[in-house]
């Protein structure tokens, strides 16, 4: 019988083991269940009012999950200190990029998430051109971001009354027509204003003008130039006539601290018309400039402008942060949020859906010429997302400057970057980024 009874107070004891076992087991389970998978994403832009609005909303409407925002570096610094973190596994679950031309070298890492058919419906909403400039060599590496930039055409509406125009100029052929009774070389006053000087603006204002004469940039499997051809010299003809044949641009830069877009000639009267951005109405509007905004002028082949689009983008730490940043992506990409980035900036929306919310009708009715700014991101294209395109672009605006000084002819600047590019491009393609 004392050996029964020890029997069953041992099995009575292996199982009271083994269920408080149990019990610890769940309850760790329990405690780590409920507590929040933490992750962080970095940023070269977002404001820290911006990073606590982001981080207080998500937390607020994805229960088990905390997004930690960290401003880490200016836009310049930026890529160095993401490359440093990748080779050392102590990056971030979510980087948000101001320059998508990163993502390729980033993706060479193999730390980069492709979002193929995870953000689909988010995806399609975007601008065409901007939805398309998210995607390398099949891969969708990134998902943009509201708070675009694009360009369109400023005029001064006491300059044009007094030449008696009544409208602003809605073509090139209209904006030389308009240039010629606009300019009084006596007063040192011109038409419209063409960028001079050593910058990206240069370029990324001229490819604009290439597309709305039906010209391309880079062919499809960005491997060759193609920005030299008929198009794009007649494009680059059209800026060198401006300057040099009718003389209704100045011949010189205004640049001033690095400012290559023309805002100070324009601010100063110097010219009656300038190719610019948004971010240029609050000084205009300070300086009681009395402004007009059209749409871009339209080229021989239609419309167009250059869109400045930033991105966001999932990169890989363990499989719940993964999940979390996917989720990140998607709400800084919603429509709501998408209106807040973009008022919060002074930027563009990225979607058309992005208009219709209560937070931006209530922007733009306190800023008008937003919608013309908007619009023309109907007819917009933006920068291939290239690794090459920074020397592209800075041998483009090399050889636009000299056609402009006189010192080639726009034929043979178009050909000696296309010669640039394609050796830069080649270059990239054999170690396969």
């Amino acid at each position: 019988m004392k050996r029964t009874y020890k029997s069953r107070l041992a099995t009575f004891a292996g199982a009271a083991a083994v269920a408080t076992g149990a019990l610890t087991i769940a309850s760790s389970l329990a405690a780590r269940a409920s507590s929040p998978v933490t992750f962080t994403y970095w940023t070269s832009g977002f404001s820290p009012t911006e990073i606590t609005t982001i981080d207080t909303e998500f937390d607020a409407s994805h229960p088990g999950m905390r997004a930690q925002g960290e401003f880490i570096a200016s836009s310049d610094e930026y890529l160095p200190k993401v490359i440093a973190a990748l080779k050392t596994n102590s990056q971030p679950t979510v980087l948000t990029d101001q320059n998508p031309s990163d993502l390729p070298l980033i993706a060479e890492s193999g730390k980069l998430i492709p979002l193929n058919g995870k953000l689909t419906a988010l995806t399609n909403q975007l601008y065409p051109a901007i939805r398309n400039a998210l995607f390398y060599r099949g891969k969708q590496l990134g998902m943009a971001l509201a708070g675009e930039g694009d360009f369109v055409l400023f005029y001064n509406k006491a300059d044009f009354a007094q030449a008696g125009i009544k409208n602003p100029p809605a073509t090139w052929s209209q904006v030389l027509a308009d240039a010629k009774r606009l300019t009084d070389p006596a007063r040192h006053r011109w038409g419209i204003y063409i960028p001079f000087g050593d910058a990206e603006w240069i370029s990324f204002d001229w490819e604009a003008l290439l597309w709305a004469d039906g010209g391309s940039l880079l062919n499809a499997n960005q491997t060759k130039a193609t920005f030299d051809s008929p198009a794009g010299v007649q494009a680059l003809t059209t800026w060198v006539d401006f300057v040099r044949k009718y003389k209704v641009a100045p011949d010189t830069s205004y640049a001033v601290a690095g400012n290559f877009d023309g805002a100070p000639a324009f601010a100063s009267n110097a010219v009656a018309m300038l190719i610019d951005g948004q971010w240029d109405l609050s000084t205009f509007e300070k300086d009681h400039i009395p402004f007009g905004v059209a749409l871009y002028p339209a080229g021989t082949k239609g419309r167009s402008t250059n869109i400045g689009i930033g991105v966001v983008a999932l990169l890989k730490t363990t499989p719940a942060q993964d999940k979390a940043g996917l989720d990140l992506i998607r709400f800084l990409a919603s429509p709501k949020m998408g209106a807040y980035l973009a008022t919060q900036s002074g930027g563009l929306p990225s979607s058309p859906a992005q208009l219709s919310q209560p937070l931006f009708k209530q922007f733009l009715a306190k800023n008008p010429y937003y919608s013309v700014f908007a619009e023309n991101e109907r007819y917009g294209q933006v920068r291939p997302i290239t690794p090459a395109y920074d020397a592209i672009s800075q041998d483009l605006w090399t050889e636009i400057n000299a056609a402009l000084n006189g010192q080639v002819t726009p034929s043979k600047a178009l050909s000696i970057a296309a010669s640039e590019a394609d050796r830069v491009l080649a270059q990239q393609n054999s170690q396969g980024v």
